[in-house]
């Protein structure tokens, strides 16, 4: 597997979610887009091997990247408009299994409303102990290792064994 620089995982991870949200024809959110950006890299990072090094800073609705909501934050919780790029898709370079592994987050994630992903972020990871309001801590590996360790009957391990479930029965 590779691995990217922040920007070059948020690009690739927005154009998963455009491919899927363009197809699909449905709305994605601001707190949504940033709920899967981090699921996905806890989950590489938990399961896998760390796809990124990001710190995310804990707000009030749950783990953030504070570059890419300055972007987004005009859209408030309006569909973000995103465009797909085939040629940055053919590009990608991940296992046909990893693959797979992102595309299913991707949609359990946009099947949930934008209060459920919150809610996901705020008892199963890391914010649920960090977050203290108008402080933007840092979420660290460290931290998302350590909070699984402890808790080890949470989203992941469910998200883990849905992935695993799914690729037995092929």
């Amino acid at each position: 597997m590779f691995f990217y620089s922040k920007t070059e995982y948020v690009n690739l991870i927005l154009n998963f979610i455009a491919k899927i949200k363009n197809s699909k024809n449905i709305k994605v959110t601001q707190i949504q887009i940033q709920k899967i950006i981090y699921i996905i890299y806890a989950y590489f990072l938990l399961f896998k091997k760390p796809i990124a090094k990001i710190d995310f800073e804990t707000w009030k609705w749950g783990p953030v990247i504070y570059e890419l909501w300055k972007e987004q934050t005009k859209y408030k919780d309006k569909n973000i408009p995103l465009s797909y790029d085939d040629v940055l898709d053919k590009k990608t370079v991940f296992h046909k299994q990893d693959y797979e592994i992102i595309n299913k987050i991707i949609e359990f994630m946009l099947s949930l409303s934008s209060w459920d992903v919150v809610e996901i972020c705020h008892s199963q990871t890391p914010w649920k102990k960090l977050y203290r309001p108008s402080k933007n801590i840092k979420i660290k590996d460290e931290d998302i290792f350590k909070f699984h360790n402890e808790n080890k009957d949470n989203f992941f391990c469910y998200l883990d064994f849905i992935v695993n479930c799914e690729n037995q029965k092929k």
